[in-house]
């Protein structure tokens, strides 16, 4: 009879740990594994008193002289039955539930690796966007100098050499100085200064002590490219003017340029967008995500861009 009963109890442990748990319980089906379980321990108490009393009918026939079991002997044995599934249910889901865990830490830790790991190649490859089109744009500028004067061309080669030591070996970290941004959008400003005659109307308000501060590198100076590039067409009516503030922990910068009105064709166009823009928003939701706020506008013919930066 123990035997019998002990069978039933491995049976049905057996059954609860590998079918019910894992696949109703877990999955989040817990009416359903509550009636499965139900239905479970029916038949089993099914199977016990059939058992039961075939055993009971054989001995009396067979062994006239055994002792059959009480009823207090049975509660007994059918408790026992079940706690012993009850303990082995209990044990297995304890164990699961921590390896599920376990497993969950280790697949988000995963996760996180490989999001920051790609986070760091998608941002090198936008920092590493904006050499060449700098380099681009100076390199149309140069030639364009090269048949008015010699000596000036020489005087811009040297300038942007400075331009791109600053850009290639000390904006390969995370976060720079803010007065060395300052200092290399100064030192931009200046080698512009030397291609344009005296309509050179540039305004610029930088504050003088800002050590300690740090930015993202290069993320102010595509604006600042952005408003030479499209604020400077040899006009009375062209200007650029810049302004950079800093209260804790906000940075603001602004900067505004005449816009003149261009009618290009389709093709050159779709060919002309600013790439610089469009790769510093896609920088600013990167490093910055909801700590910044970036508001672009043109009015009158005046762009106009506002920049805040929560450090």
């Amino acid at each position: 009879m123990s035997i019998l009963l002990l069978v039933i109890s491995f049976a049905s442990a057996r059954v609860t740990n590998k079918i019910l748990i894992p696949k109703f319980l877990f999955k989040g089906k817990r009416g359903l594994f509550l009636y499965l379980l139900f239905f479970l321990i029916i038949i089993s108490l099914w199977l016990i008193s059939f058992a039961l009393f075939i055993i009971t009918l054989y001995s009396s026939i067979a062994l006239p002289n055994t002792i059959l079991p009480s009823l207090e002997d049975v509660i007994i044995l059918l408790t026992g039955t079940y706690l012993i599934s009850l303990l082995s249910s209990v044990f297995y889901f304890t164990k699961e539930s921590y390896q599920s865990k376990e497993e969950k830490i280790i697949i988000e830790k995963e996760k996180d690796m490989l999001e920051l790991k790609f986070k760091e190649v998608q941002l090198e490859f936008l920092k590493e966007q904006i050499h060449p089109h700098f380099i681009f744009n100076m390199m149309n500028n140069l030639y364009a100098l090269v048949n008015e004067s010699a000596a000036l061309s020489r005087e811009v080669i040297v300038r942007l050499s400075d331009l791109l030591e600053y850009m290639l070996y000390e904006c390969n970290t995370e976060k720079v100085e803010l007065s060395k941004e300052i200092k290399f959008i100064n030192n931009y400003i200046e080698l512009e200064k030397i291609r344009h005659d005296e309509s050179f109307n540039v305004q610029t308000d930088f504050p003088k002590n800002v050590s300690g501060i740090k930015i993202a590198p290069l993320v102010l100076f595509p604006f600042v490219e952005n408003a030479f590039k499209h604020g400077l067409k040899q006009t009375n009516k062209d200007f650029i003017s810049m302004k950079l503030e800093v209260s804790a922990p906000k940075i603001q910068f602004c900067i505004n340029n005449y816009k003149h009105d261009t009618t290009l064709p389709a093709d050159k166009k779709k060919k002309s967008k600013g790439l610089g823009l469009k790769n510093v928003r896609e920088r600013l939701e990167l490093l910055y995500q909801n700590r910044y706020d970036l508001q672009i506008s043109t009015d009158n013919n005046i762009f106009d861009v506002k920049l805040k930066i929560v450090r």
